[in-house]
């Protein structure tokens, strides 16, 4: 009769080996699991984001007609300018000594020519300014020109300049309407950037939206800022 071999017994390192090789391969084998099943995307679609950036879009062009319709009231056919700036008021004294107050004008458009003479380009002006002198009644507007160098612009030769060509300019040009002096320095509260520069103001003493103009600016584009203070 053969003899059973008895088993060699384990030692405790074995089993600890054996033990840490079973479980490498159940991780191996869970891995292998997660990587075969599909992928979850991460984040939002292009679809989702698209939709969140128009809705949100859709929001603010709400609340901007929500915004503009608050600030003009229905039914007025006009825009309401609610940042209307008052024109700083003055009185002045013209070439014939008579008092000049922008106060007293108060039911009229008022356009200021802000000039000098030497000027180079304020006789261009001046033609334009005729064209809206003879185009509207005195009723309805009032032209005042304002020399900002009254040490220089003496009355003589204010009255001197008053028609062209002279020994300043070959332009031609006359000037029907209130010449004065800036003898308080009015250009500096209306923030007149060089010469010629014109400012309109309304018939309730505000200055005109698009005031001031600055440079030589065309009898065409005044009247349409007179017009639309004089007819709306």
């Amino acid at each position: 009769m053969t003899k059973k071999k008895k088993k060699k017994k384990e030692s405790w390192k074995e089993r600890r080996r054996r033990a840490a090789l079973k479980q490498q391969k159940a991780l191996e084998a869970e891995r292998l699991k997660r990587e075969r099943q599909p992928k979850k995307s991460k984040g939002w679609t292009k679809g989702k984001t698209f939709a969140v950036v128009f809705a949100f879009l859709l929001i603010i062009g709400i609340y901007g007609a929500w915004q503009y319709s608050q600030s003009s009231p229905s039914g007025s056919g006009q825009n309401q300018n609610t940042n209307r700036q008052k024109a700083p008021l003055f009185t002045l004294t013209d070439i014939d000594g008579n008092d000049v107050s922008l106060e007293n004008l108060t039911g009229k458009v008022v356009i200021l020519d802000f000039f000098y003479v030497g000027c180079p380009h304020c006789p261009d002006e001046f033609v334009e300014l005729e064209q809206i002198y003879k185009t509207y009644s005195s009723e309805d507007i009032t032209i005042i020109s304002i020399s900002v160098n009254p040490d220089q612009d003496t009355v003589d030769r204010l009255r001197e300049y008053k028609t062209g060509p002279n020994q300043y300019t070959d332009v031609h040009y006359q000037i029907y309407w209130t010449i004065a002096r800036d003898t308080i320095g009015i250009w500096q509260e209306y923030n007149i950037p060089g010469t010629p520069t014109t400012v309109i103001i309304d018939k309730e003493g505000y200055i005109s939206p698009n005031s001031p103009f600055a440079g030589v600016t065309a009898a065409s584009v005044l009247k349409n800022e007179i017009d639309s203070l004089l007819y709306r």
